[in-house]
């Protein structure tokens, strides 16, 4: 398993406060088609500043990370689709984006790496990375479902919910962020193809534990 370095840490902190400083403020100010182009801007301008960074700062393993984890943001789009179209559980508001399926906001393909990256980096550098990035991605996924609704992400509806978001996506995603870490153990070093063939296997997986977590828990 490849730990990373205190240095590794430090820039990982300073680059996302950075992004985020930026990119937080701007989505809760705007709406509508303007907050569209924005999500899709910041989902494009994180997926190049954030390998671009970790060249110029010399983390080779950031940017395998990075790349090993995009296939996967990139195909689980397709279980909110599923979501969406199938269970009737999950909405997205109009911002004017190009949908997949159209169901689901093409710019959703690089927001997911934002999360799994930074719990699977920061879970790295620990002597426990499983349970540690099991505690981070249920926090992270936590604070995200609860501001998807005020911020016009994402609505929930017709299931259980607390405080107007649902219950049922969380141990799923949780067991998303562990599946990913387990995955970069395992294909880290190994070819692209059998990385995309992993990733796209991660994402079945998530889709199918998220109906069994609708079924249990509604």
């Amino acid at each position: 398993m490849n730990r990373v370095n205190s240095k590794g840490v430090r820039d990982a902190l300073v680059f996302h406060a950075a992004f985020f400083a930026v990119a937080i403020p701007v989505a809760l100010n705007t709406t509508g088609n303007t907050l569209g182009v924005a999500l899709l801007v910041f989902a494009v301008a994180y997926n190049i500043a954030l390998p671009l960074t970790g060249v110029l700062r010399g983390h080779g393993e950031w940017v395998r990370l990075w790349k090993f984890l995009l296939p996967l943001s990139i195909a689980l789009p397709c279980a909110d689709w599923m979501l969406v179209e199938r269970m009737g559980t999950l909405t997205f508001p109009d911002h004017g984006i190009v949908r997949l399926g159209g169901a689901v906001p093409v710019y959703f393909m690089g927001l997911w790496i934002m999360l799994l990256w930074q719990v699977c980096w920061l879970a790295l550098a620990t002597s426990k990375p499983y349970p540690v990035v099991a505690a981070l991605s249920l926090g992270g996924f936590l604070i995200w479902e609860w501001a998807a609704r005020p911020m016009n992400l994402w609505h929930a509806q017709e299931v259980l919910q607390v405080q107007g978001f649902a219950l049922y996506p969380l141990i799923p995603e949780m067991l998303l962020a562990m599946g990913a870490l387990w995955l970069w153990n395992i294909l880290g070093n190994k070819s692209t193809f059998q990385q995309i063939t992993g990733a796209l296997a991660l994402a079945v997986f998530y889709a199918g534990a998220l109906s069994l977590s609708l079924l249990w828990i509604g």
